[in-house]
C-alpha cells in the first residue's frame, strides 16, 4: 500500500486528520482537500477560485501556482478522490482480514460510513455524486467507481464469507448490489447532516435494518 501522512485541518467546525500521500506538496494537498468540501457543499458552479484561496489561507495568485484554472483544479480534485476512496477500501482489506465471523465482517463494512470517521472520503463522495449530471467524467466515476468497485469490492468480501464457512450460500452479487446503494444513500444522508445543522435523520436506524436485510440473505438470523 501506498505510505500516507495526515493532514489536520477543520471542516465544518470540527478538527479532522485526514491522510495525503507521503511526500506530497502540503499546501496542494490542502488545497485538494478544502476544494472538494466546497464543490460537494455548494457545486462546481457556485464555487470561485477566490473562495478556495481564501478557504486554504492563500492568495489567489498563489492558488494559481498550484492550479491553471478551476476546470484544472476539478480534474484533479476528481482525481483525488478516487486516489482517496481506495485508500479506504485498502484500509478495509486490511481490517476485514482479521474478521472471523460474518458478523465481524458486517461490523467492518458498516463502520466507516454509520460513524463517518474519514469525513473526506464522505464528501468526495458528495461531489461526485453531486456533479454527476453536469460532468461526464464524474457521471462515469459515479457508476464506474463509487458504485460498481464498492459492489464488487462487497461481493468479495460475501463470496469470502460463504467460502470460509461463516455464512450459507447466498445470492451475494444481488445482496452487494442493493448493500452498497443503501449504503451511499446513508453516506449522502450524513453529508446533509454536516452540512445543514438543523436537519437529522435517523440514519441508525437505516442501517439496522440494512445489516438485517444482509445477515437474513446469508441464512445468519
Amino acid at each position: 500500500m501506498e505510505k500516507h501522512d495526515l493532514l489536520t485541518f477543520d471542516i465544518l467546525g470540527k478538527r479532522y486528520a485526514l491522510p495525503y500521500a507521503k511526500g506530497a506538496n502540503r499546501t496542494k494537498s490542502h488545497i485538494l482537500m478544502e476544494s472538494t468540501v466546497l464543490f460537494a457543499m455548494k457545486g462546481f458552479s457556485a464555487v470561485s477560485m477566490k473562495d478556495i484561496a481564501q478557504k486554504v489561507g492563500i492568495t489567489p495568485a498563489a492558488l494559481y501556482n498550484h492550479f491553471a484554472s478551476k476546470d484544472n483544479l476539478w480534474e484533479e480534485v476528481m482525481d483525488h478522490s478516487v486516489r482517496l476512496f481506495h485508500l479506504y477500501h485498502d484500509q478495509l482489506d486490511e481490517e476485514l482480514k482479521k474478521a472471523a465471523s460474518f458478523e465481524e465482517i458486517l461490523r467492518v463494512l458498516f463502520e466507516e460510513p454509520s460513524e463517518m470517521k474519514n469525513v473526506f472520503t464522505c464528501f468526495g463522495f458528495g461531489l461526485i455524486m453531486k456533479e454527476q449530471f453536469r460532468d461526464v467524467r464524474a457521471g462515469k466515476l459515479f457508476r464506474e467507481v463509487f458504485i460498481g468497485f464498492s459492489a464488487a469490492f462487497a461481493k468479495k468480501w460475501f463470496d469470502n464469507a460463504v467460502e470460509r464457512g461463516l455464512a450459507d450460500p447466498f445470492d451475494t452479487k444481488t445482496t452487494s448490489a442493493v448493500f452498497v446503494h443503501s449504503v451511499m444513500l446513508c453516506i449522502d444522508l450524513r453529508v446533509q447532516e454536516l452540512m445543514n445543522p438543523g436537519i437529522t435523520f435517523d440514519i441508525p436506524k437505516y442501517f439496522d435494518g440494512l445489516r438485517l436485510f444482509v445477515l437474513r440473505a446469508a441464512g445468519r438470523r
